[in-house]
């Protein structure tokens, strides 16, 4: 997993760079970076602290590697109550998730619009 952390902190990195060097360039825009990352972590390494139970396995199946359309409320493998889990599927968010990391950002970037 590292790795993969390794390549998003990079593409952020970048990505941050790239809306400075806009907003220097061109005249009348702005461009603002907001970065999910270190919240995201932050779920992950303490999802009690916002009230997950789970954040090794996700809701969906195993959790392992599974995403996609059978990964929904009909299928017997889903957890019963995806609020307590950090993640759906494989790779996405729980809606909870998705809502704590969105509250932040606009805690954290929306007054740089002001």
């Amino acid at each position: 997993m590292d790795g993969y952390n390794d390549v998003a902190l990079h593409f952020n990195g970048k990505l941050s760079d790239l809306a400075k060097k806009m907003n220097d360039e061109m005249v009348g825009i702005r461009a603002v970076f907001s970065n999910p990352y270190d919240v995201f972590m932050q779920i992950i390494r303490e999802p009690s602290t916002f009230g997950f139970e789970v954040a090794s396995v996700a809701c969906c199946a195993t959790g392992v590697f599974e995403m996609g359309y059978l990964c929904d409320e009909l299928n017997p493998f889903t957890c019963i109550d995806a609020n307590k889990y950090v993640f759906w599927d494989s790779f996405h968010p729980t809606q909870k998730t998705s809502r704590i990391i969105v509250d932040y950002l606009m805690k954290h970037s929306l007054h740089e619009f002001l």
